[in-house]
């Protein structure tokens, strides 16, 4: 399990990394990761969202052993099954916030589902394994790092106030989402409660 875990990250950081690379008609500060699907290599985009879908599967059966907490297990569910419908169903391209086509809407609500359930997961699970203080800190870079995209998202949707940097901010919740899981696995509890 530890190994999917790593690996599944591993490759979704790996895709995604090297779709901003190569796909320099957008900029990776101003677009959401998933519009880059709408470049040259899009095909990276699903990949990554495929592999860390399957990585997130893992750690939710790993957790399930565990007995640890029901809650979580099934939030991590709701974050694979999200990762997932938003690999299937690809993003509009770039400046259509308002008047998205259905796969952008079903992208888009599956996205939010799967990072809402996430952040909860990663909340409720470090509250029921032991204490740990690296895990402990993941799990606030994380909630920080969701508010922060949020704020960013809700703008570039709605007002336009604040800098374009709502690809930046993303970046930096889903490495928060990544390096948790990567901690998790390897931080698993190995006995059920």
């Amino acid at each position: 399990m530890k190994k999917t875990v790593l690996a599944g990250v591993g490759v979704g950081v790996a895709a995604f990394t090297i779709s901003d690379v190569v796909n320099r008609e957008m900029s990776p500060v101003g677009e959401t990761v998933s519009r880059f699907v709408n470049a040259g290599a899009g095909w990276l985009v699903p990949l990554g969202l495929v592999a860390i879908a399957l990585a997130a599967a893992a750690l939710t059966v790993a957790v399930a052993r565990t007995g640890a907490s029901r809650t979580g297990t099934w939030l991590l569910g709701i974050w694979s099954l999200g990762l997932l419908l938003a690999a299937i169903f690809p993003a509009d391209p770039p400046g259509q916030w308002d008047n998205p086509s259905v796969s952008e809407s079903v992208h888009g609500f599956s996205a939010w589902a799967a990072f809402a359930a996430f952040t909860a997961a990663a909340v409720v699970l470090t509250r029921a394994w032991p204490r740990n203080a690296l895990l402990t800190g993941a799990t606030a870079a994380l909630v920080s790092g969701m508010i922060l995209f949020v704020v960013t998202l809700v703008d570039v949707m709605v007002s336009r106030s604040l800098p374009p940097v709502v690809g930046l901010t993303e970046r930096i919740a889903i490495a928060a989402c990544l390096g948790w899981m990567a901690l998790a696995a390897l931080r698993l509890p190995r006995t059920s409660r």
